[in-house]
């Protein structure tokens, strides 16, 4: 039976309460009150910002260190309105690990320095920006998720949102709530990376040219309290070798916020092709190194939290604007992997994307020749060349860590040098089926035994990221039942040994041998991350959103 949805019509949907949406409705709405303030005929469109996390900021993770070129530029009294600015960086530095060893780099590119950048928890830069924008008069839903697009015309004209009160087996409970049409003139897509929205759309509105494939690295972070005296606030330290294989690429970092607040984490490369990673179990070796051990030992781990990010480049970078949308942040691709930020980035393409908007408002024209001029000034900002500066950095180390090393060498030394297109291996290849060998990106994982003061489970980890969800509704991970007995059970666990058990840092997936072979999904543990999306070999696993509300609750990351 076809369910009656109430209907709310709004001039501009942003789909994300991230940096990029917040930035972009702060933005639009300061031009309006400056277009309105000279104007006889006021502009008075009603917008929207929508969020599926319980409150703003709460599935908001990073670093982070902040570039502030774009705060400078469209807020530039940041500072004294109650930026929560943890730290500006005093001192840093970059490592080579070894297993017991370390060695620091005698000086730093400049691509690689953070001279004047600031130390934030992007979950409370998140919850302060939506601040800001309820005071622009934007409208803010959160527990509310884009469940689906909702097309007319030939055009996006707004989006579904989730519906509260259904059980696990489908049925409507008694607190059943269908979700909203939300109608738009425009609906902005900042959902982060690889966005469900945005897959769903770009199905319906496929780019006239492909890009590059997009590729993705998931981040595993904790945040400490340790004793005094150890650091000195400001401080960040890059690392990168140890412990993983040359082959496989990644790193750590760890940022002092204060004297005894920090943030550590570390990235892996996740990919279809080198499915058996384990993003959290290389956090916990990677916090067993001197450098890391010694610092964290006395202290507490008080959060944790997990999301992968992408890392294609500019290359990768799908249409900013299509019929009826925009997108932006990292739904876009604004990530700048050889500097490890995408924040700034992500603010840049809200301004721009504000600007847009503005203009469709003034001439009152949403027609795609107006936003498409979106992506024009994306190509004329600062913002495209940094990103296109740095295109080829990650591509440098498909042939592994050494190779990398000297070919990232050989840009800085030389910009105009690039990559041969051949380099490194494509991500649609399959690692060799059969092998007996215990895979690189998780070996030594069997005798790994977590002590619960420097090293957690993934059931401690997951305890301390804030996660909820309504345990009685319809599993968010799709997976055909066909592909389940055939793939899962047989040919996955044939070429690759069930890889998903290893790469979700939450333990959503278990192979059970008792009665019988059987996948077990424990949805109600998900981060969102969508590791699970991007490393299966096989493309059967389809992430979706659960009820708005549930997932992390991150208040420090």
């Amino acid at each position: 039976m076809k369910q009656e949805r109430e209907s709310l019509e709004f001039d501009i949907v942003f789909v994300g309460a991230g940096p990029a949406n917040l930035a972009s409705a702060i933005h639009l709405g300061r031009l309006l009150k400056r277009c309105n303030a000279r104007s006889e005929k006021a502009l008075d469109p009603a917008i929207a910002v929508i969020d599926k996390g319980r409150y703003a900021g709460a599935h908001l993770i990073s670093g982070a260190v902040l570039d502030p070129r774009t705060l400078d530029e469209f807020f530039p009294d940041y500072r004294e309105s109650g930026c929560p600015v943890e730290a500006i960086v005093s001192n840093e530095r970059i490592w080579y690990l070894t297993e017991k060893k370390k060695f620091h780099f005698p000086f730093l590119p400049e691509p690689f320095s953070n001279r004047g950048n600031l130390l934030v928890s992007l979950s409370r830069l998140g919850s302060w920006l939506a601040g800001e924008a309820e005071k622009e008069g934007v409208q803010l839903f959160d527990n509310t998720a884009a469940a689906a697009p909702f097309v007319e015309n030939g055009r996006l004209a707004g989006i579904l949102t989730d519906d509260k009160g259904v059980d696990r087996e489908g049925n409507l409970k008694g607190n059943h709530e269908p979700g909203l049409l939300l109608k738009a003139r425009t609906v902005v897509i900042g959902e982060g990376s690889d966005g469900s929205l945005l897959r769903r759309i770009s199905g319906l509105f496929p780019p006239d040219t492909a890009a590059a494939p997009q590729r993705y690295e998931t981040g595993v972070k904790e945040m400490w309290s340790i004793p005094p005296g150890r650091l000195k606030t400001g401080e960040v330290h890059h690392m990168f070798g140890h412990p993983l294989p040359s082959g496989i690429y990644g790193g750590g970092w760890l940022y002092a916020f204060s004297p005894t607040l920090l943030s550590v984490g570390f990235i892996t490369s996740v990919e279809p092709a080198l499915p058996a990673c384990d993003p959290h179990f290389n956090l916990q070796r990677f916090k067993q190194h001197p450098l890391l051990s010694g610092i964290l030992e006395g202290g507490r781990m008080i959060e944790s939290g997990a999301r992968c990010l992408t890392s294609g480049g500019v290359d990768a970078m799908p249409p900013l604007y299509g019929p009826g949308f925009l997108v932006t942040g990292e739904s876009a691709g604004m990530v700048n992997l050889q500097r490890r930020k995408g924040v700034h980035l992500a603010m840049k393409s809200g301004t721009l994307a504000a600007e847009t908007l503005f203009e469709a408002l003034l001439h009152d024209d949403f027609s795609i020749d107006r936003l498409k001029t979106y992506d024009e000034r994306f190509r004329k900002s600062w913002a495209f060349d940094e990103l296109n500066a740095a295109r080829n950095y990650r591509k440098a180390f498909d042939r592994g860590l050494y190779a990398g090393l000297v070919q990232a060498g050989l840009q800085l030394t030389f910009p105009g040098f690039s990559i041969d297109e051949s380099n490194g291996h494509s991500r649609d290849e399959k690692t060799k089926a059969g092998s007996k060998k215990v895979p690189s990106g998780i070996a030594g994982k069997e005798l790994f035994r977590p002590d619960g003061l420097l090293t957690f489970s993934k059931e401690d980890s997951l305890f301390r990221s804030g996660t909820m969800h309504e345990e009685n509704q319809p599993c968010h991970l799709k997976i055909k039942a066909e592909d389940i007995e055939e793939i899962c059970l047989k040919k996955c666990t044939g070429e690759f040994a069930n890889p998903c058990i290893h790469f979700c840092p939450a333990k959503v997936y278990e192979i059970t041998a008792e009665p019988v072979p059987s996948l077990r999904l424990n949805p109600s543990n998900c981060l969102h991350c969508k590791t699970c999306e991007i490393a299966d070999p096989y493309g059967i696993i389809t992430w979706t959103p659960p009820e708005g509300g549930g997932g992390p609750g991150y208040k420090l990351s």
